[in-house]
């Protein structure tokens, strides 16, 4: 099977780290092809190491069903496992030693029930997975995978891997409570989504809600609108389940409800719209639930993302939020109708030039701690004490220069972010008080902060002399305690 160009970075980066003796992480959001990868990994390993059986774990069944299909068209020797199984059996102790095992859903793998199957097969591991967040990224590290490839959602969209999304604030004022207790706003959001979608054109959505019960009553109030819809969660019977899924496959269900169900294994490329019902705190659930939207199919442009406006105020995510690469940016909210990619990319900006301005305060907060450990003054300081006014600086000018720097270091002066004019301004009339051997910037300083007058006509001798007279800066005591 020919691989994407970003599949084949992703498998030859984990093979390579495997030959090294290093399990990989691999991130690939939804939709890229993980599986794909994987099997390619395992296909590959199994060549420099035949013999060797292959082991792909993960915790659905959705998403060990399609692993078992991919594995077979590759030809990999092995089996998949679900994460729970406590016995192995027809699988030696030999081999659990020696397979290769690949984790699915790999932000899962610090969870007790991973451990423990991490326990049982010792052998090299691979970690696969869409969307860690920044706490389980270290937790994969700290059980000693390490990241060997990421590619983000917004380049799979860009290179037209994924479909482009879009996204819409349904003007629905809810909260979870009135939700889940009240009639009232459940006909509100029934009616917003069949408006949103006539007016969007949408054939299929997925919908994600925080519990059956309003999951259950959203899918009786579309049908009665005309919108047929069905609900299924983690408790429906196996046979129903998969009766509503064949028929939202099909085109017989317009509107697919779920609880706590599709967010991960899920695969229907025909669904043009996330309709976005339950909260959640949780980024990596908040990009995993859009992402079911966005794989390409024929004739479908792009995916719309229904947002009602209470979800964001309760889960803090704006549909931007899932297409961000820099991990402090933090989309706000925009009603009605815009593009997240967009949105997304203006984030990205703010956040990278706010850590840049972060660090670079920081450096001139050290810079300017070192200076006063070396006993400099602030330019800004210096410029009090004397009465001057830096002239302002040209326009496209360059910085100082090293040698100006170094020259008003002589002076005992500090600076930042001066231009070569203000530096030469100010070096020309610290040099005139020197031929005139008038007081230092130190000696003006000193002499002012304790209200001397006449310091800036004073001779660096008469300074010297005032600051010596002065029990505050000498350090003589202003009077003898007489017992």
């Amino acid at each position: 099977m020919n691989l994407r160009n970003y599949q084949e970075e992703a498998v030859t980066s984990a093979c390579s780290h495997l030959a090294k003796g290093i399990n990989p992480l691999v991130i690939a959001p939804t939709g890229a092809g993980k599986t794909v990868i994987a099997s390619e990994i395992m296909r590959r390993w199994q060549i420099d190491n035949p013999g060797k059986p292959c082991y792909f774990v993960a915790h659905r069944m959705e998403l060990l069903d399609q692993a078992e299909r991919t594995m077979q068209k590759f030809g990999v020797v092995g089996k998949v496992l679900s994460v729970f199984a406590r016995e192995f059996a027809g699988i030696t102790a030999d081999e659990r030693r020696t397979a290769l095992v690949v984790f699915d859903e790999a932000h899962h793998a610090v969870a007790s029930s991973w451990a423990r199957f991490s326990e049982a097969f010792t052998g090299p591991k691979v970690a696969v997975t869409a969307t860690p967040d920044r706490m389980d990224r270290q937790k994969l590290e700290e059980v000693g995978f390490v990241q060997a490839y990421e590619i983000a959602i917004r380049t799979l969209i860009e290179q037209g891997h994924l479909v482009k999304p879009l996204a819409y604030k349904m003007p629905v004022e809810l909260s979870g409570i009135l939700m889940r207790g009240y009639d009232e706003p459940m006909e509100a959001i029934a009616d917003s989504i069949v408006e949103e979608m006539k007016r969007w054109d949408r054939k299929k959505a997925i919908a994600f809600l925080p519990d059956v019960e309003s999951s259950e009553k959203l899918v009786g109030l579309l049908n009665r609108r005309g919108c047929r819809s069905a609900h299924v969660d983690g408790s429906t019977h196996d046979y129903m389940r998969s009766h509503a899924i064949e028929s939202y496959k099909t085109g017989e269900l317009k509107v697919l409800c779920n609880v706590n169900l599709f967010t991960e294994g899920f695969d229907a490329p025909e669904t043009d719209c996330v309709i976005l019902l339950r909260p959640t705190q949780s980024r990596a659930l908040w990009v995993q639930m859009i992402g079911r939207g966005l794989r390409t199919a024929p004739g479908k442009a792009d995916c719309l993302i229904l947002d009602p406006m209470w979800v964001s105020g309760e889960n803090a995510f704006q549909p931007a939020d899932a297409f961000t690469v820099f991990p402090g940016a933090k989309a706000g909210v925009k009603e009605g109708g815009c593009c997240p990619m967009d949105v997304a990319e203006v984030c990205d900006r703010d956040a990278e030039q706010k850590m840049i301005d972060r660090i670079a305060k920081e450096e001139r907060r050290q810079q300017a701690k070192d200076a006063r450990e070396r006993g400099l003054i602030d330019l800004s300081v210096a410029c009090a004490c004397f009465g001057f006014v830096l002239p302002p600086a040209g326009k496209d000018e360059a910085p100082m220069t090293p040698a100006q720097k170094a020259e008003l270091e002589r002076f005992k002066v500090y600076a930042v972010e001066v231009t070569g004019s203000q530096a030469s301004w100010m070096i020309g009339r610290l040099q005139a008080r020197e031929r005139l051997g008038l007081a230092t910037v130190k000696q003006v300083r000193k002499l002012r902060q304790f209200g001397i007058g006449g310091a800036l006509k004073m001779t660096v001798g008469q300074a010297s002399a005032a600051i010596s007279a002065d029990w505050r800066m000498a350090g003589k005591k202003p009077f003898t305690i007489r017992r």
